[in-house]
């Protein structure tokens, strides 16, 4: 009988070492970063997986559509036996302003809903003008969302923005799409085997369509992370194939 008791005294202590953090973050009222952080978050959802599977935009207006998607050309021409012209010169940059569009109005929605909150709470919120940056950053995505907040109880808190990192590969995985674009704009051509070669962590496939285009898939062999776009150059019409052994890159 002895043994049952402690046998379920046990099993008791690990389960609330095991909840405990949980009812922990239930119990204890919610601090202005991390209601703004856990909202945006949530509502980020996977946006930026499904628009890095795009070619960096959620809606690519000049793309080819591949296994159902619309992926966007980042290096484009519709002209035979000529070099593709950049659509997106600044592939980091562009990336970062379209998560800045698409969490703009979430972070003012996230802000608005903590003040109200808090208000509840007993708290005097006053929020100033609100916007958000994003930077893509090597170890992780950060999102900053700018929204000085006062709140006033028995005491006074001021805020003048909100941090949120994700962790991600997204950096090396756009730096070397970018290298790839540059061959294409370039050469016509890039050779997946010597960026795969440089970059061991990192797969480069590059699917040929019948058109000439071509689609390359970047991924971290670790988190599965992905960027997918797609080039039309140095296309050849059909029965004029050139052969890659004379593409020199």
């Amino acid at each position: 009988m002895t043994i049952f008791i402690i046998l379920a005294i046990v099993i008791a202590a690990v389960l609330l070492i095991i909840f405990y953090p949980r009812i922990k973050i239930y119990v204890t009222p919610a601090t202005p970063a991390g209601y703004v952080e856990d909202c945006v978050n949530e509502r980020l959802g996977t946006f930026i997986e499904d628009s890095a599977g795009k070619g960096g935009r959620a809606n690519p207006e000049n793309f080819i559509m591949y296994q159902g998607k619309e992926i966007g050309y980042l290096c484009y021409t519709n002209e035979y036996y000529k070099m593709c012209v950049m659509q997106t010169p600044f592939l980091k940059q562009s990336f970062e302003t379209e998560i800045e569009k698409y969490l703009a109005p979430i972070a003012e929605k996230c802000v608005n809903e903590m003040a109200s909150d808090f208000q509840e709470k007993g708290y005097q919120a006053i929020v100033n003008s609100k916007n958000v940056s994003v930077e893509i950053l090597p170890k992780n995505v950060k999102i900053i969302v700018n929204a000085p907040i006062t709140l006033t109880k028995e005491s006074t808190q001021s805020f003048n923005k909100f941090i949120i990192a994700k962790n991600s590969k997204m950096y090396d995985l756009l730096m070397i799409s970018q290298s790839i674009l540059n061959y294409e704009a370039r050469y016509g051509d890039s050779n997946p085997e010597t960026f795969m070669l440089y970059y061991p962590d990192i797969r480069v496939e590059k699917l040929k369509q019948g058109d000439g285009s071509k689609i390359y898939i970047v991924s971290d062999r670790n988190t599965n992370e992905k960027f997918v776009f797609a080039t039309r150059s140095l296309s050849w019409p059909a029965g004029y194939g050139l052969d890659e052994k004379y593409v020199r890159i």
